[in-house]
């Protein structure tokens, strides 16, 4: 009995001497959550960083010389953001422009500069189309991927040129041939989306 009476008495003093204080590691976790509600960290990134230029000149098989310029367009980007933690990732895409110019027998037959709404037009990027629809989003998305002059010796009377536009970040993309014929008119067909 004296056993338990002791037992008792220090049970008493345990509980009536706790005063519901949080332990330092709740605190702590405490602390961490109410900061990351009140505190927003951002960080810009721009790709590419800096202007960047790329000059092709093609004397193509069937005597055709092409010469595409392309550069990224500093006052036109696509921003996509994220949210970990308190961090708040912004990810500047750079549009690209681009230029294009045909000779024949040095006679220029063809030359058009591309940009973001250009191409919106002609490669059919509208803001009217239906959410799930494969070009969904590419008049504000897409950047230009890739551009080429595509040599196919089947072709002996007009030059292709392959262009593919992607929306970052993602495997969306639109792959396009542009023909464009001895007399100077131009043709885009698609070819490809995903």
């Amino acid at each position: 009995m004296k056993h338990f009476l002791g037992l008792l008495i220090v049970s008493i003093i345990a509980f009536t001497s706790c005063d519901g204080r949080k332990t330092q590691g709740q605190a702590l976790s405490d602390s961490i959550e109410k900061f990351k509600k009140t505190v927003n960290f951002e960080t810009n990134v721009y790709i590419p960083k800096n202007y960047m230029e790329h000059e092709v000149d093609t004397i193509m098989s069937n005597g055709y010389r092409v010469k595409i310029k392309t550069y990224s367009d500093m006052s036109n980007a696509v921003l996509l953001s994220k949210i970990k933690d308190t961090i708040n990732y912004q990810t500047y895409y750079r549009n690209f422009k681009f230029d294009v110019s045909v000779t024949k027998n040095d006679k220029e037959i063809y030359n058009e500069s591309f940009d973001k709404q250009k191409v919106n037009k002609d490669f059919k990027y509208t803001d009217n189309l239906v959410a799930g629809s494969h070009l969904y989003n590419f008049d504000k998305l897409a950047v230009l991927k890739s551009i080429q002059v595509n040599d196919d010796p089947t072709y002996t009377n007009m030059v292709l040129i392959d262009i593919v536009h992607a929306i970052p970040e993602t495997d969306k993309y639109a792959f396009h041939t542009m023909y464009i014929k001895e007399n100077g008119k131009s043709n885009i067909v698609q070819v490809d989306v995903n």
